[in-house]
């Protein structure tokens, strides 16, 4: 295979958005991924509020490549009724919540402003 040489992917992230009234099944999700894969990733806390461009509520997982198919998969069929925006981490964060973003569900609204 040639080498497919680009950006190197230091690690995923993936953010998992609700509104008020799916707080309960955002919560109920977010324990359930600390219950299956406990300290192979880091679950950031729950934000109430805008946090860096994401401008509702929402929390993050910070996912270690070689992790990062086990959650996918998970997330694939247990979202729910989240959207989940996943990116890789590089030295482009705009690209990243952008041009490589992967979407479950409806892609929400991002505040790119503070990624330029």
């Amino acid at each position: 295979m040639k080498d497919m040489a680009g950006p190197e992917i230091k690690e995923y992230h993936a953010h998992v958005y609700f509104q008020e009234s799916t707080r309960k099944t955002a919560e109920e999700l977010y324990e359930r991924i600390g219950q299956l894969f406990g300290e192979n990733i880091h679950r950031n806390s729950i934000a109430s509020g805008p946090r860096g461009p994401h401008v509702q509520c929402m929390f993050g997982l910070d996912i270690p490549k070689v992790h990062f198919e086990s959650v996918l998969a998970f997330l694939l069929v247990n979202h729910g009724r989240h959207p989940i925006l996943f990116h890789p981490v590089t030295d482009n964060e705009l690209l990243d919540h952008t041009h490589h973003a992967l979407w479950l569900g409806q892609p929400q609204a991002l505040d790119l402003s503070c990624l330029v």
